[in-house]
This record gives structure tokens, C-alpha cells and sequence, in this order.
């Protein structure tokens, strides 16, 4: 699940696209490549315009928002621009959906005047509201408004499959209620009869999008009473499964629920509401925002730092972008590399992904990777940046179709976004430096690939896993199949996915998903900003975590429509919340530290021996963690 577009298109200086057009790794005919050029010109020319023309309103939104008002007021600029599209979703109220960084309460009260809904108001006065596009320079121009973006965009990770309804209709027939394979397979269910664990006397808690069918369940027998969050029941019905599972496991925990989706700050929120408020004991989301920073615990991560420090655990889907251990890697990291190629008077200066004597100023993106979203990042504090990068999508002819050029100048976030078009194929990715120091880049087509085109090579890397996902303390769960093999291909032409145990246990030589997402995870910036390793913000610099930390189950019967069977880290995630709540649950005085060395030191190693950057330790048992943990059988 995606929602809110956040699709940064702004200007770009003309000489950047020409040198883009003329420095790959082989040359067209001469013929293709002006064409090309002229089309590129043409495209930025008009950016450039928009850019060169903002008022004082328009210098605090995000151009993308200001490209999409002008484009809609001007079809002369259209025409410049035919291919591109800014990424703004636009309601056929002609409302879209926005973040205000904004300082007091009024800020709120002009949105509802100009014609807008306030859907959140954090602490601090910032808002998320759907606001009319005609209202934008009003909100804008007030003095207590900092920025106007469109709102930030999240997903959860679960993965739909090619499942034939007959099957998940068939399966519920020939049950009165769903249970987890993973239940069997974590020895989960030998694990209570052996030791007399249920999960009773710990509270746990699910983040995700909602609970839509959660009286369904309840009736159903699949869920027992779960305590929602006031107003936090949020919508769709990821939340509903997740809990399924942990009831299955831990069927005497009690059960808690809020959802991540209301907005960034709404999630921080409610992160730390469930532990003060709800009085959860171990808490587990399957969201990520695509803006949380790979390089600095920002506001998602400081919100789990806070919850561990009183005692909470925390566990958090890993995500499914791929590893590059299987070669399904779309992320890519590593020191900012000048292109040897240069054009006179050109501003700013395009990364060469290749380390060889061969320049590539390219990354092709896959067929798999039409219409997800492009991140970049690099190695600044967030909400300090001073160096200006800037992210382009280009097609097969080399026209621009996307991209992302906020300025920094140093108080900015080091952040870029685009979306790679919903049709069409030959897209490629570039980076430019505009201006500053060189820096450490991280770059993800998130749940999508970089691949090998023409003649451009593929580069991808591990060390996708990233924001709250990757704190210190949470536990970031990679994905194990219980049962039968995920259904469909991740891309075409690749190779079957691998089966489970069940209804055996996890061996070492069970085998992870293919999409389950790596580590490691490399930071520059404490959550202050202050630098790590001060002056040394490169490859060399900062400090890495070991992420993921463990592995659990997935694709695994709920009861819930669409997750029938449930694929993804977001089914991992709640395996092994469960799995601690009946640690908890046999030893109620045992501390965080000592449930996080039962559940890593009893688990089965998968991948290469010791921690391996897609399985973590390993696959997490109930008995053996349990026996390590001291309790004693019944």
C-alpha cells in the first residue's frame, strides 16, 4: 500500500541536461543525440522559466506544486513539457494533499477559511490538510508558514500475490478459524504446551493502516477485543491481519492498535502514545515514510528511540526492496564520484556510478520499477543541508520525465524525490551535484531495480534497510516463507521463490524471500545532528548498525480478505512481536537486553554464518528462546 504523491519536479540549469544527454557510456548517431538535446532544452528552457519567475508564495512551496498551478493556468507550457508530469495528485475538487511546516495554532484555522480540510495538527503547528491548489499562495504567503509541500508518502510491507480466490475460499472452509503457519514453523505451538506461555500479562501493540474488519475477526473468533487508539482506527486492513497473526501465536496477550497513516508526525505520535497511554509493552509497525533519512534518526526513529528508552520493544518490518545478495537490489550507496566528462561552463556535476576508467552517469530502472518512487540522499543533517543535489529521471529519447531539485542552502533537508511514469520502459536515473561538497549518496527505487540496459551496467549495493526500522534498539525483522512459495515473480524472468517448512519447523536450510529488503545501515548524524565522526562524512565516516536484526515468517493464512495468504515483512514483523510477548509472558521481570540476547542467540543461522545482512542473526524460535531466557518447562 502507497499513499500521498510527493513527486518533486523543478527546474534544472540547461547545461546539466545537455551534459546528461552527451556522457553516457556509448554515443548515438549524431542525428539522435541532437534531437534528443532539443527536446531536453526545450523541457528545461521551461522549468528554468517557472523557476526564474516565483513570487515570494511561490519560494516557500515546493515546485512541484507551483510546475502543476502554472502548467494547469498556462497550455502554452504544457505543450513545452508534454512528456512530463509532476507528480501532484490533484482531487476533482480540485483539493490536494499537503504538509505545512507552520509555527503557532492559526495556521490551521486559514486552512479551513480558504476552503481546505485539516486532517492533522502536530504540536508544533504543523499541519497536514487537503488544501484547494487555488489556495496555495494565500497559505503560503503568511509569515507564520515556513513550506508548503505535498504530503509525504508511506507504504507498508506487504506483498500482494497471484493467489486464485477458489484456494483462500477453500482454506476458510475447511477451518473454523485461520491460523498462522508460522505457528508451527517458530515451534510457537509446541513452545506454549511446553512451557506454559500464552502471552498473558503483556500488552501488544500493532502501527500500520487500519482495522477496517476488525469486528469481522472479532465475530469470526480470529481476534479478541483490541484496544484502538481514540480516532486512531485509520483505514484498510493491514492492521486487522497483523493482528490475527499475533493473536495466533500469543493468544492471550492483550491487544492494542493505532494507525501510522494519518500523517509523518501523526505516527511519532502515536508511537508514543501507545506506550504512555496504551501501556504497551512490545509495539510493531509495518510503515516506512519515504522520507525518514537512511543517514540520521529523524522524527519516526526518535519516536522508537524514545518508546525502547522506557522499556518498550519494538519491532519493525525490514521492507521489500530487495537485497543484493539475490540480485533484486534497486538501492544504491556510496561516495559522491565526479564524471570525468566534462562541458565547458556546465553547472554542476554528474555522479559516475562506475568505479572503473568507464564513466556511466546512468542507472537503468527495470520494468518492474514503473511508476514507484525515486529517493535521494546524502550525507547532510536533516533540516541543515548546505549542498545542493538533484535527482532526473530521464527517458529512453533522453528527455527529462521527472525530477527533483529542491534547493538547499542550508536549511533544507537533504532529500530528494520523483516518480519513475506509469508506462513506457528505457528509464534511467541520474544524479547531478548543482553545487557544494561531495558527499555520501544513497539512492532507492523503492520496490523496484536497477538493471542492466544497452549498454549501461547495472550498479546496486547493499544497505536499503533504513529509518525507524534501522534505531539502535528496535528490532528490523527480515522475511522467511512458512508454507508455499510466493506466488508470482518479483520481475520477469526471474527464478521461483522459495517454499517453506510447514508444517515442519525452520531449518538452517530454510530460505528468505527474495524481496526481503538489507542492511547494512550506515549513519553519519546522532538524532541532534551533530555529526558522528565530525569532518568525515564519507564511506570511511559515521557509524554502521547491523540491520536487519532477525528473521520470522511470512506468507501465512489470516482471515482477512487480501491477506489470504499474508506476504511481506509486514506478516514477519508480528511473528516475532508475538514470539517475545510469550518470552515476556514466561519471564515478566526479564529485561529488553535479555530478551533481544534470548531471541538473537537461540536463532537458526540462514545465510552466511554470524549476522548476514538479509537474515540478521538468523530465524527466531519460541522454545529455544524461551530456554534461553532461563524459563523452565511447566
Amino acid at each position: 500500500m502507497v499513499r500521498f504523491s510527493r513527486v518533486a519536479a523543478h527546474a534544472v540549469p540547461l547545461t546539466v541536461g545537455a551534459l546528461l544527454l552527451t556522457t553516457g557510456v556509448s554515443a548515438a548517431q549524431p542525428s539522435t543525440v541532437d534531437a534528443a538535446t532539443a527536446r531536453t532544452e526545450a523541457g528545461i528552457n521551461a522549468l528554468q522559466s517557472i523557476k526564474k519567475s516565483l513570487s515570494p508564495a511561490e519560494r516557500k512551496q515546493s515546485s512541484q506544486l507551483v510546475v502543476e498551478k502554472r502548467l494547469r493556468a498556462d497550455r502554452s507550457l504544457a505543450a513545452k513539457l508534454p512528456d512530463y508530469r509532476s507528480g501532484v495528485g490533484v482531487s476533482t475538487a480540485g483539493t490536494v494533499a499537503v504538509d505545512i511546516a507552520a509555527h503557532g495554532k492559526a495556521v490551521a484555522s486559514a486552512v479551513r477559511a480558504a476552503g481546505g480540510t485539516v486532517r492533522y495538527v502536530s504540536a508544533d503547528g504543523a499541519v497536514r490538510a487537503d488544501l484547494p491548489l487555488s489556495a496555495l499562495d494565500a497559505i503560503a504567503g503568511r509569515a507564520d508558514v515556513a513550506e508548503v509541500k505535498p504530503a509525504a508518502q508511506a507504504t507498508t510491507w506487504s506483498e500482494p500475490g497471484n493467489r486464485d480466490l477458489r484456494q483462500a475460499l477453500a482454506a476458510q472452509a475447511a477451518a473454523t478459524t485461520q491460523v498462522s503457519e508460522g505457528d508451527k514453523a517458530h515451534g510457537a505451538d509446541t513452545a506454549r504446551a511446553t512451557y506454559g506461555v500464552s502471552g498473558s500479562g503483556v500488552k501488544v501493540c500493532v502501527l500500520s493502516d487500519g482495522v477496517d474488519s476488525l469486528a469481522k475477526s472479532q465475530s469470526a473468533g480470529e481476534l479478541p477485543a483490541v484496544d484502538v487508539l481514540s480516532g486512531q482506527k485509520g483505514s484498510g486492513d493491514e492492521g486487522t491481519a497483523m493482528l490475527e497473526i499475533i493473536h495466533d501465536l500469543a493468544p492471550n496477550a492483550t491487544l492494542g492498535f493505532a494507525t501510522a497513516f494519518t500523517s509523518e508526525a501523526s505516527f511519532a505520535a502515536n508511537i508514543r502514545a501507545l506506550r504512555s497511554t496504551g501501556k504497551c509493552q512490545i509495539i510493531v509497525d509495518d510503515v516506512s515514510y519515504f522520507d525518514e533519512s537512511p543517514f540520521q534518526d529523524t522524527q519516526v526513529a526518535q519516536a522508537v528511540n524514545d518508546v525502547t528508552a522506557a522499556g518498550a520493544l519494538y519491532f519493525s518490518s525490514a521492507g521489500n526492496s530487495g537485497n543484493a545478495t539475490d540480485g533484486t537490489s534497486g538501492y544504491y550507496e556510496g561516495d559522491f564520484r565526479a564524471s570525468a566528462t566534462k562541458i565547458s561552463g556546465v553547472t554542476g556535476t554528474p555522479h559516475d556510478f562506475d568505479p572503473s576508467s568507464t564513466t556511466q552517469n546512468f542507472d537503468a530502472l527495470s520494468a518492474g520499477s514503473l511508476g514507484k518512487p525515486v529517493t535521494l540522499f546524502w550525507s547532510d543533517p536533516w533540516g541543515k543541508s548546505a549542498n545542493d543535489y538533484d535527482l532526473f529521471i530521464l527517458n529512453s529519447s533522453g528527455s527529462v520525465v521527472a525530477s527533483s531539485e529542491n534547493g538547499q542552502s542550508g536549511a533544507q533537508n537533504p532529500y530528494e524525490i520523483a516518480n519513475v511514469p506509469t508506462t513506457g520502459s528505457g528509464y534511467k536515473v541520474a544524479v547531478v551535484k548543482y553545487s557544494g561538497a561531495d558527499r555520501f549518496i544513497a539512492l532507492n527505487v523503492i520496490r523496484g531495480r536497477f538493471v542492466a540496459s544497452g549498454s549501461l551496467k547495472a550498479f546496486s549495493t547493499n544497505g536499503v534497510t533504513n529509518g525507524h526500522s534501522a534505531a539502535a534498539n528496535a528490532f528490523s525483522v527480515a522475511a522467511a516463507p512458512a508454507a508455499a512459495a510466493f506466488s508470482r515473480p518479483l520481475e520477469t524472468g526471474d527464478p521461483a521463490n522459495p517454499a517453506g517448512p510447514y508444517p515442519g519447523l525452520f531449518t538452517a536450510s530454510s530460505k528468505w524471500e527474495r524481496f526481503s529488503s538489507d542492511g547494512k545501515r550506515r549513519l553519519f548524524y546522532n538524532a541532534d545532528g551533530t555529526a558522528i565522526t565530525p569532518g568525515n562524512v564519507s564511506s570511511t565516516g559515521g557509524t554502521v548498525r547491523n540491520k536487519p536484526d532477525i528473521t520470522a515468517a511470512d506468507g501465512v493464512a489470516t482471515s482477512v480478505s487480501g491477506f489470504q495468504p499474508f506476504f511481506g515483512t509486514s506478516a514477519a514483523a508480528p511473528h516475532a512481536a508475538a514470539i517475545a510477548a510469550l518470552l515476556l509472558s514466561g519471564n515478566p521481570t526479564a529485561t529488553p537486553a535479555q530478551i533481544r540476547t534470548a531471541l538473537v542467540s537461540s536463532s537458526i543461522d540462514l545465510g552466511t554464518p554470524g549476522f548476514d545482512t538479509v537474515t540478521g542473526s538468523g530465524v527466531i524460535m519460541a522454545g529455544p528462546a524461551l530456554a534461553a531466557l532461563g524459563v523452565q518447562p511447566k
